[in-house]
């Protein structure tokens, strides 16, 4: 919402701007050139800021289902900071996993996943970042490497968050075991020695097939793909249906369940 609000004041900016160069122009027309060069720049500058704010006002919540899932318990302690939401389960400390969320999309639509793989033993960090967007802040996952404390570390993404991830751990000098992708791809190729599952739902009308398969030469060498028969884009996470993506015959929760357990089983693997 407040982007929204942002995008409005930048457009009447960009109005009142236009009638201030027209009144300059038909005051002072002996300087038509340069007013008509720095009118132009202006304008420019405040309607491209502008759009950009309603591009990023308009993106996905989390639905209230979601927000359910941030409730530590007797297994699971829910700690949040500006930078993360960490899912610890409290009698294991040997396995991580730093998980970046799709472009546009609240972070807490990740909660319900976050949830259920820590409850089988493996510790979750939520990463936030501005506007919703991982591209932004790769280096997000800085803030909980430089005090790891794991034995085995994992990064794992969904749709724009898993390129992310990949990029991360291209440039990275942390340890990590392996990367998990959410109906998502790398552009960059990651070294062969990291375990690797790439998982996406037969349904997915967002993810750009050819670009995946183009780009699977990037992944590791002894990558797993499993493909969710029914599952779609939006249902790794918990914000509705997303923008060009087909129904899924799975719920949410259960696509998540099923994702669970294939992240789980590579990492104990």
């Amino acid at each position: 919402m407040k982007y929204t609000l942002i995008s409005v004041g930048a457009l009447l900016v960009a109005v009142g701007a236009a009638i201030l160069i027209v009144y300059l122009f038909n005051k002072f027309k002996k300087c038509k050139r340069w007013i008509n060069v720095l009118s132009s720049l202006i304008l420019v500058g405040i309607f491209s800021i502008s759009f950009t704010l309603i591009y990023f006002a308009f993106n996905y919540k989390a639905t209230d289902h979601a927000k359910s899932y941030l409730k530590s318990d007797e297994i699971i302690e829910i700690n949040e900071n500006k930078s993360y939401y960490q899912f610890d389960n409290i009698n294991h400390d040997d396995q991580a996993i730093i998980f970046y969320g799709g472009g546009k999309v609240e972070e807490i639509s990740y909660a319900p996943l976050c949830n259920k793989i820590a409850h089988q033993g493996i510790d979750v960090y939520l990463c936030k970042f501005p506007l919703y967007f991982p591209l932004i802040n790769i280096g997000r996952a800085n803030e909980i490497t430089k005090n790891n404390q794991y034995e085995h570390l994992y990064m794992m993404g969904h749709s724009l968050g898993g390129t992310a991830a990949s990029l991360y751990l291209k440039d990275t000098k942390t340890s990590f075991d392996g990367i998990i992708f959410l109906a998502s791809y790398s552009t960059t190729k990651l070294n062969d020695s990291l375990k690797c599952l790439s998982i996406y739902g037969s349904n997915d009308s967002v993810l750009n097939k050819e670009e995946y398969k183009k780009n699977t030469s990037n992944f590791p060498a002894n990558y797993q793909e499993v493909i969710i028969e029914g599952g779609n884009h939006s249902n790794f996470g918990d914000y509705g249906l997303q923008r060009k993506d087909s129904a899924s015959k799975l719920s949410s929760d259960e696509q998540i369940e099923l994702t669970t357990s294939l992240v789980v089983s590579l990492i104990n693997s």
